[in-house]
């Protein structure tokens, strides 16, 4: 019992030797008296965290985190900042007050994971070498060296890719990964995020990180939705908003005849481009049964009232404010986007261009 008693007081002493708090010296060759700034990252932007003046070269920060997380310390006058991971621990920076891009970090084992990530991305040399060859074959007009290079840029890409990707998930339990899979996220689809995230969760699932990544979910899952709702043979989401005149009117009032579901915008140069091409299926068939409905995404209300008038668009004009959520609705990513509707409202065809939209029409309504 004895020595069972020494061996939880000794883990408990332990657990009480654990650092709360960080302290982080720099030491830069070069430097006299400039100010340095400490930045935390949060949410893909700088945060200030603290501020301190060098004395002979030589600054401190002190404080504490919850969780570590990736810290930049910016030196007055300089564009590149030192990069490391900050966590409750004695952190030491050495080097050169011009070159804190190749500053020596002891104390932060996740520093040197991240260092190790950053020296052994492959490629890295040769695609400096490629830029400077493509800007000569560009300048000499050389289309054929052109192209050989695009491949071999192309065949570092994916192995950069593969590589960020195998690094990731050799570091699933540690913040270092987390960090570099975050940066990863945004860059993946759904199914991809899902697995990323369900790597990170029996360890990191209570880091800021994992939460940022986690909430990147919420969005895709969301167009998911949408592009199912708006799929061809669905029912098309049904809407009620604003024309220029400040009236309401519903999609579904439309019901019985062919609708044109149109997404543009007064500032969209292909939106006013394809415009013409509507307005002439509209006069070919509009004593046939068919109607078009445009949804402009403008923020500026004058601005799109004057294109309808410009564009001599004499259809139903309704404005999709960010609030009503139709253009999220619709999975609109980009304009001009268009979904032709039956008389039951269903999604006969999608994204008709140029005499697409007549051909369309005259099979449907001839």
């Amino acid at each position: 019992m004895k020595k069972v008693l020494l061996a939880i007081f000794g883990v408990a002493m332990l657990v009480g030797c654990q650092p709360k708090s960080y302290e982080v010296t720099g030491t830069l060759e070069g430097a006299t008296s400039e100010r340095v700034i400490l930045k935390k990252i949060e949410k893909g932007q700088p945060v200030n965290v603290d501020t301190t003046e060098m004395v002979n070269g030589v600054f401190t920060f002190a404080g504490s985190v919850d969780a570590p997380e990736i810290y930049i310390a910016v030196v007055d006058g300089k564009q590149q900042p030192a990069v490391f991971f900050i966590s409750n621990d004695k952190i030491n920076i050495t080097g050169n007050v011009d070159k804190l891009s190749e500053i020596e970090v002891t104390g932060s084992e996740l520093t040197d994971i991240l260092t190790q990530f950053n020296d052994e991305i492959p490629g890295q040399d040769r695609t400096q070498e490629l830029q400077q060859e493509y800007q000569m074959a560009y300048m000499s007009q050389d289309a054929d060296k052109q192209k050989v290079i695009q491949e071999e840029m192309q065949a570092i890409m994916e192995d950069q890719r593969a590589y960020f990707k195998n690094f990731v998930d050799a570091n699933a339990t540690n913040e270092c990964g987390l960090f570099l899979a975050l940066n990863m996220a945004g860059s993946l689809d759904l199914e991809e995020l899902r697995e990323l995230v369900a790597k990170f969760e029996p360890t990191m699932a209570a880091h800021p990180y994992f939460k940022e990544m986690n909430d990147l979910l919420g969005p895709l899952e969301e167009f998911e939705k949408a592009q199912a709702a708006t799929a061809e043979g669905a029912v098309a989401p049904d809407f009620t908003l604003n024309t220029p005149e400040g009236e309401t009117v519903s999609l579904s009032s439309f019901k019985g005849k062919y609708v044109l579901v149109d997404f543009w915008a007064s500032w969209c140069q292909p939106c006013r481009q394809e415009n013409p091409n509507v307005v002439k299926a509209y006069k070919s068939f509009n004593t046939k049964g068919f109607e078009v409905v445009s949804v402009s995404v403008d923020r500026d209300a004058e601005a799109w009232k004057k294109a309808i008038k410009e564009d001599g668009l004499t259809w139903t004009q309704v404005l999709a404010t960010e609030e009503s959520g139709v253009a999220k609705a619709y999975a609109i990513q980009s304009i001009p986007s268009t979904f032709l509707l039956d008389k039951e409202g269903k999604i006969v065809a999608k994204n008709l261009r140029g005499t697409a939209l007549e051909e369309k029409l005259a099979e449907l309504l001839n």
